[in-house]
Formats: structure tokens, sequence, C-alpha cells
């Protein structure tokens, strides 16, 4: 086993533990990042929502440190923590083998030490993800752990042979699935794996159904629906769940929408809203999420006409919170198209002008004036 220290600038790696860390801690448990957790740690990169711990106990210690604990039955996880960890429990979890070389590198979030038991550092250190996918092709591999670990590579490696695929994956198995692919670095190459893999196709067909919409190479020279929408995501510039659930979803109403007036995916944005609403409830997503996300998808073509419609067709919409998210989804529609960079600019100006207004008690929302008698109400109320 080959033991060595990183430090990075992640400010989970400076001390600053997560409420779960802490109660570990206060338990007397040692427990150790695997999997993705410990490498996005290794490599630097943005957490995941999602945590991955292996602990040093039984699952009757674990239960007494976290009163919540429920128990999955999970193939990756003997344990679960609300949407936020996933627990491996074994008296020695710094040597049990989980049976991948990536699912067996472990970091403790204590000192910050890396333990490669599955001899990847070199690979690691290269980056040579698609290479190391390659090895020990004997090995069977989960789906789900061959997916996560496909996001950290912008190049889609190659099915396996050996790839075990879930044939009644659970709710939850497939919640973490999705959110660990849009919290990863490159969550078009997790997406290529599931779709070779048929799992797109028969777990989540409204997504798959984006590889039969057909775009016209003047406004889309990127490819289909599917090729459009892996592309957003390289335009993200963090990985917000809510974003990437948009992301992902914003188009899934146009195989169904009908060409009207010119339009050729006419009325695509309320369809979509409505599909992936019923999605994201199928695979257990709070209410508040679904919400959101259907706002963004519902409302996404409405920035490239903000300029010039009228102010009280538009003034709610900009109140919302949610406007600047909007906005951000509509940049990365706008520019995986390879389309001019003006609308998304001017969308943006108007959207600052109109919240000048907005902030300015002597204008209104457009920039006239407001009367008189208005601000002296304005005022004593």
């Amino acid at each position: 086993r080959i033991i060595y220290e990183a430090y990075v600038n992640n400010s989970c790696h400076e001390g600053k533990m997560t409420d779960i860390y802490t109660q570990l801690e206060k338990a007397n448990l040692l427990f150790f990042e695997y999997g993705i957790t410990a490498l996005d740690s290794y490599f630097d990169e943005k957490p995941r929502p999602i945590k991955f711990l292996a602990v040093q106990c039984s699952l009757i210690e674990l239960a007494r440190a976290f009163a919540s604990l429920e128990y999955p039955g999970l193939p990756y996880a003997d344990a679960s923590l609300y949407d936020e960890a996933r627990f491996i429990c074994s008296e020695d979890a710094l040597e049990e083998d989980l049976g991948n070389p990536w699912m067996n590198f472990r970091r403790n979030p204590s000192n910050g030490v890396f333990y490669d038991k599955g001899n990847i550092y070199n690979s690691l250190k290269l980056r040579s993800i698609p290479t190391l996918f390659s090895e020990s092709p004997e090995l069977e591999r989960s789906l789900f752990d061959f997916t996560l670990m496909a996001t950290f590579s912008e190049i889609p490696p190659s099915l396996p042979k050996s790839l075990s695929v879930p044939t009644s994956p659970s709710i939850l198995l497939q919640r973490d699935l999705l959110v660990g692919i849009l919290s990863g670095p490159y969550p078009a190459s997790g997406f290529e794996v599931l779709k070779q893999s048929g799992f797109i196709a028969r777990e989540w067909p409204e997504i798959a159904l984006l590889d039969n919409v057909d775009h016209s190479k003047d406004f889309h020279p990127e490819g289909n629906g599917w090729n459009h929408t892996m592309q957003t995501f390289s335009y993200r510039k963090n990985r917000d769940l809510i974003l990437s659930l948009a992301l992902l979803l914003h188009d899934i109403g146009k195989w169904e929408s009908k060409s009207y007036e010119g339009h050729r995916f006419d009325r695509h944005a309320e369809l979509g809203a409505r599909r992936a609403e019923k999605f994201l409830s199928r695979l257990g997503f709070s209410e508040e999420i679904q919400k959101d996300v259907k706002f963004l998808i519902r409302y996404h073509m409405m920035p490239a006409a903000l300029p010039t419609l009228p102010i009280q067709k538009t003034e709610e919409l900009i109140r919302d919170p949610r406007f600047p998210l909007l906005l951000e989804l509509f940049r990365c529609d706008e520019f995986s198209s390879f389309k001019d960079a003006e609308r998304y600019y001017d969308a943006c100006n108007t959207y600052r002008s109109i919240c000048r207004n907005l902030r300015n008690p002597y204008r209104k929302a457009d920039g006239s004036k407001v009367y008189a008698s208005r601000r002296s109400d304005s005022h004593f109320s």
C-alpha cells in the first residue's frame, strides 16, 4: 500500500470539517473518504453533494452517532444519511477491499493522507483515466461506480465487457447516480456511459428521446438534441444542482412539440417543464427542486426576447430571485449552439437596466418617471 500526503486549496482539506465529519470525530470513529469523494479531494475538485465514507465501526456504533441513519440496501452503501452521505461500515475500513481500484482509493480527512491500496497513483498523476479504466478487464465493475468515475475524464471511456448493469435500480440509486454525474467535472462522459449501456433508454426515456430530436444545422451545428444538451455542460461556470438539472432537461419537450407558424419546436419549453417535473418527482427530488427546475425550463427561451418585450410582461419574472440563474441557463444554451453571443449580452444589459430602475424610487421599471404624489406615498409608507 502506498501512503502519501497532498495539500490543496479546498476548504475541506484545510480542516474545516462538515457537520458529518464533526459528528464522526466526536463519536471517536475512524473514517475515510472513498471513491469519487476521495478523488474529488485528490484532484482539488469541488466536493459533490453526497459524500461516500468508509467508517471503521459496526452499524450499531454508526447508528449511535446519527439518530436519523437509514438503511437503504444500496450495493455501494450499508447506511445513508438523508441525501448528504453514504456509509460503508467495516471493522477495518482501511483494509476493506471494495473490489475496484478506484473505490479502494481512500483519504483520511483529519490529516489529508491518501491511501492507494489499488496502486493507481501513477495513473492519477497523469490523469490517464481511460487507460486506467481498461486495466484488469476481468474485474467486474458496477455501472454506478464506472459511470461516476467517468466524470473525471473529458473523453468517455469504452464500456468494459465485465460491466454489471442493474436490472431494477432503486429510486435512491438513480438519484445518487444523477446527482453524482451532474456535480462532476465532465457530466457528458458519465451520461455517454449510461447511454451506451442502455440504462438511459430503459430508466430515463425522457432524456433518451433527445437523441431523436433533429436540429437544423444552421442553428445547431453541434448536432441533435442529445449532442446539444451534452455540450451545454461545458459552458457551466459552477456545478449548481438546480442549474445542472435544468441544463439536462431544458429541451426534453422538443420531441413532442410541433412546428407552428415558423417555430420548429413550438411550446417545447412549456411541454418540457411539465415533463421535467414528472421526471424529478419520479426520482424523489424535493418539491422545491422540482419547482425551481420547472421555472427555469418553462422560461428558458424568454431572455432572448427580453430587450423587445413590454415591461408589463417581464417585470414579475425579473423580480424573481431565480432570474439570474435563468440568465445563466440561457448563456449555456446559447453558447453551446455556436450562436452569436450578442443575444445573451443584450439580455444581460436589459436586465441590469430594469433592475437599476426598480431600485430607483423616482423611476418605474421601464425607466419612466414616477409622479410626485406616488413618490410621497411611497416615502411615508
